[in-house]
């Protein structure tokens, strides 16, 4: 069972960010996965306000097509949204891509990088009942 002392990080940056947000958010489960996966790179992390609104609570669907994005923090962005939601939340968004927007959230096409170790920590922080 995963707890916030044996978490694997990528860098001295990512606990850092990862333990900056969790004592400014008092996250639930769900919040953890999110601020732990959006902390995997720099690029994740300077832009974690533009993909998560604490004033709601809530993700910004709409980040996923921001120019600041590249296939490696797609890959971040999507599972950090899938853990954070259950499901594919940007797979019907109104752009005119939904079937390869779907496509995006495969395991394959997620998990074939270089963090797929921290993908991994990732979804063993969301669910630690299942993950020894």
């Amino acid at each position: 069972m995963n707890t916030d002392s044996n978490i694997r990080f990528v860098d001295e940056m990512h606990e850092a960010f990862y333990v900056q947000q969790s004592q400014k958010l008092r996250p639930d489960v769900y919040l953890r996965c999110l601020i732990y996966t959006l902390g995997i790179c720099d690029v994740t992390r300077r832009n974690f306000n533009s993909i998560y609104d604490a004033s709601d609570g809530t993700i910004n669907l709409e980040a996923i097509f921001h120019g600041w994005q590249t296939g490696s923090t797609l890959k971040i962005t999507r599972l950090a949204f899938q853990l954070f939601t259950n499901t594919t939340p940007t797979a019907f968004l109104d752009y005119g891509g939904d079937i390869d927007e779907c496509r995006r959230y495969s395991v394959s096409d997620i998990f074939c990088c270089s963090f797929a170790p921290y993908f991994i920590e990732a979804i063993s922080l969301r669910y630690p009942e299942y993950c020894y």
